[in-house]
């Protein structure tokens, strides 16, 4: 049997069910080795100053190895260590931490396959001044190193081939989620819908808005804030879900004065809760202004939520079609976003949507990511 193994740094709430799937139905052994030190649970996540919490993650049922501090620091010893484990690809997760760039050109001089994902794209990328000259010079020939690209998405693979001014063996590895863990969960809880947003202080015939995002500039809830202000001008029955916390609280809760009642702003919320309020929502803004991809939007579709997004958003590429499955929006354009929203809340076949939403995420899944691995180990052609 082949055995793909992955490097990467931590454990994330998207990977880990990956894995455990892989685990159960893959034609191929998986071993993952996380790169830095273990931790009980989800380290502090800088942008919001709290620990995720991932409350969905069950007990890994993958093989996998957590380095000591001590093992990252001997690039030689984790090489032999993936020496020792005769692995048909080994692949590594980005750039960093710096232990992973150590391992590629011994594992090739062994003679190992060795691929990269990425999740870089041109619009996220700074090749300005002296180091952008630097990056221009050094990175095709870092590139050249590997023996295939697993990018996230289309963006993402577009800024290898342009980079790199070459080609190599190129095989999604999206961030999936687990579709049918969100749809199932969600459609169980808007059975209940009507009663949940009366519990909230809503009616059950609302247009209702959902943002889910950490409160801090990177994604930018200020945007959405905005844009809904003003769409409640125009709709009377809009109202807003806003999930999250961070830096940029009491920014958020100045601009929410006077339409409190028109909000439900729980603050930061476990990711078990995410799906039943996927399953309230009549659609999903996601307004970061650069985001390599945007997970959220993932989650959103598979829940059959059309989704509002910014062109910043990596995702926008590959997830959104527009009129279909959503819109996406300038970003830091809020007056556009507004006028989107209305579109939807007044003019949309809410179920045509819902199903094409579903309908894309077949192509972003578990499954569709088992195959790109298979076909990568030359276990199907």
């Amino acid at each position: 049997m082949k055995h793909l193994l992955i490097v990467q740094n931590v454990p994330t709430q998207f990977d880990v069910p990956l894995y455990n799937e892989l685990a159960r139905s893959a034609r191929f052994r998986l071993t993952v080795i996380y790169t830095q030190a273990r931790r009980e649970g989800p380290g502090i996540d800088a942008e919001i100053g709290r620990a995720p919490q991932w409350d969905h993650i069950g007990e890994a049922c993958y093989s996998h190895v957590y380095l000591t501090p001590a093992q990252a620091r001997r690039s030689a010893e984790v090489v032999a260590m993936i020496a020792g484990t005769a692995a048909d690809l080994v692949l590594i997760s980005g750039y960093y931490p710096p232990l992973h760039q150590k391992l590629v050109r011994p594992l090739r001089r062994r003679g190992f396959s060795v691929g990269l994902r990425s999740d870089n794209t041109l619009a996220h990328s700074n090749f300005r001044g002296l180091k952008g000259l630097l990056k221009k010079i050094i990175l095709p020939v870092w590139l050249a190193r590997y023996t295939s690209w697993h990018p996230v998405g289309t963006l993402a693979r577009q800024y290898l081939e342009a980079v790199s001014h070459t080609r190599r063996r190129t095989y999604l590895f999206p961030y999936n989620v687990d579709n049918a863990w969100f749809a199932g969960e969600s459609a169980r809880h808007r059975e209940h819908r009507a009663q949940t947003l009366v519990e909230m202080g809503f009616s059950p015939d609302d247009f209702i808005v959902l943002g889910i995002m950490k409160w801090h500039d990177r994604e930018d809830p200020l945007v959405l804030v905005r844009a809904f202000r003003q769409l409640l001008a125009r709709q009377a029955r809009a109202r807003l879900i806003l999930v999250g916390d961070g830096p940029l609280r009491q920014n958020v809760e100045q601009m929410l004065e006077g339409i409190e009642d028109k909000v439900h702003a729980p603050g930061y919320l476990p990711y078990s809760s995410l799906p039943g309020l996927y399953g309230l929502a009549d659609v999903f803004v996601h307004p970061a202004p650069v985001e390599p991809w945007g997970v959220s939007v993932n989650e959103a579709m598979a829940c059959g939520v059309p989704v509002v997004i910014s062109s910043g958003v990596g995702a926008a590429a590959d997830l959104v079609e527009p009129g279909q499955t959503g819109f996406v929006f300038p970003a830091g354009d809020w007056q556009d976003l507004e006028d989107k929203l209305f579109s939807l809340s007044v003019d949309t076949d809410r179920q045509s949507m819902q199903a094409a939403c579903r309908q894309k995420m077949r192509d972003w899944s578990y499954e569709t990511t088992r195959i790109a691995f298979e076909r990568a180990l030359g276990v199907i052609d």
